[in-house]
């Protein structure tokens, strides 16, 4: 099962963005894996998406924000992603304990936290960014990681 964080997602879906090429060939070459979805996914690249819209450096529409929102839907109704939820108050857990654990050594987010702890909370075998710091995170907490 492979984990993918916002940054990923949003190079997967966003075909400006400067890591979507590599994007695309990883996710395609493994698209026989189960790419999990979960509710933290929603939140976070949805809301990157409505973001990238104030960007006025590189355009991005509202209607394209849209449109991509409803094909990342689409994509998880059909089953492209599988979406798992795990309890949030195991989540939250798990991610003061890797933050205890890391959080001196590492620089860590809040959100990436989020993402670290909801890949081990559902059992992920890979965890998929673009982010070093949040890789280093991942690894940290015991999960295997890529950057694609």
């Amino acid at each position: 099962m492979i984990y993918a964080d916002t940054g990923f997602l949003v190079s997967l879906n966003v075909h400006s963005d400067a890591h979507s090429a590599p994007a695309l060939k990883f996710y395609e070459t493994n698209q026989d894996r189960i790419w999990l979805w979960s509710p933290w996914h929603r939140v976070e690249l949805f809301n990157t998406l409505r973001q990238l819209t104030r960007d006025n450096a590189k355009p991005f529409t509202v209607g394209e924000a849209k449109g991509v929102i409803h094909e990342i839907e689409a994509d998880v109704r059909v089953g492209y992603f599988t979406h798992k939820e795990a309890d949030w108050r195991d989540v939250l857990r798990k991610a003061n304990e890797i933050s205890a654990a890391s959080a001196f050594n590492h620089p860590c987010r809040s959100a990436d936290l989020l993402h670290v702890a909801y890949a081990v909370e559902l059992s992920a075998q890979l965890f998929v960014s673009y982010d070093r710091d949040q890789l280093a995170l991942a690894k940290a907490a015991g999960l295997q990681t890529q950057s694609p």
